[in-house]
């Protein structure tokens, strides 16, 4: 009888340890499995995400080159065309709000952004231009969304770059092209203006601090500028390159994308009648 007492409790012993290996594998199998999920749910959600900010940033910029004529966009009352009639260089910053029919921008929902100097250190800000005081070109973070799902606000910037003032003639004609093709002598006459549409894309949701600190830091409000949206021009970025608008907010580890086109607005008048005298 004692054997087989002890055996009995040696047995019991044998199966306690058992199932603590058991549900140690079972454990570890899980949190496995838990994690793989989070890493797939992640990845899913990364690509949504950027799937969302690139379409959003591409509306704008199709908005200018689909839903426009030249003479829309050369009007002194819409964005393109005040640029076009100001100092190259400057930025005129507009929240693109499709909601509330604020497309194409006219001036008076514009903001005209001075960048910094090339020789200037890079966070230094832009500022406002002091005679165009406006400041309703900057996007709100907190309500300017982009459709009802209120998830993306989209920042346009429009520039007349600087370098195109040092471009050798025709240096941005299309490929292959004549302006005065089919012509026997000088009767036409062609008008071109090179304009860069920088979209900024935000998923503010995500910040990692206080949205109004945010806007104060990197957009601008009604008391603060932020940081300018296109740092491409050699007369901008210099030696050390300038902090952007996206720059900021990915510090605040808030989703953006940028997207940046170059367009070429152009104009041909073609005399087809002598004309009188």
């Amino acid at each position: 009888m004692r054997i087989t007492t002890k055996l009995h409790t040696h047995q019991r012993g044998a199966t306690l340890i058992v199932v603590l290996i058991l549900l140690l594998l079972i454990t570890v199998v899980g949190v496995i499995a838990i994690r793989t999920a989070l890493t797939s749910l992640n990845i899913a959600t990364n690509s949504q995400i950027g799937q969302l900010l690139l379409q959003t940033g591409d509306t704008p910029t199709n908005q200018f080159l689909n839903a426009s004529s030249y003479d829309v966009l050369r009007a002194s009352d819409v964005v393109i065309g005040a640029a076009k009639l100001d100092t190259p260089g400057k930025e005129y910053v507009f929240c693109y709000k499709p909601t509330s029919n604020l497309q194409l921008a006219a001036t008076f929902d514009a903001t005209v952004l001075i960048p910094p100097a090339k020789n200037d250190a890079f966070d230094t800000k832009a500022t406002i231009d002091s005679t165009q005081t406006n400041r309703s070109g900057f996007c709100n973070l907190e309500q300017d969304f982009g459709s009802a799902r209120e998830a993306v606000v989209t920042q346009v910037a429009v520039r007349i770059p600087t370098d195109a003032e040092n471009a050798s003639a025709g240096a941005f004609l299309e490929r292959g092209s004549d302006q005065s093709a089919g012509s026997i002598v000088q009767n036409s006459k062609g008008e071109s203006t090179r304009v860069r549409i920088t979209t900024t894309s935000i998923m503010p949701n995500y910040s990692s601090a206080n949205l109004s600190d945010v806007q104060k830091d990197c957009i601008g409000d009604g008391s603060s500028v932020g940081y300018i949206n296109d740092a491409l021009d050699s007369e901008v970025a210099g030696t050390t390159g300038k902090k952007t608008v996206a720059d900021c907010l990915a510090g605040y580890g808030i989703p953006v994308n940028v997207q940046v086109q170059e367009m070429i607005l152009r104009r041909l008048d073609e005399e087809v009648s002598a004309p009188t005298s």
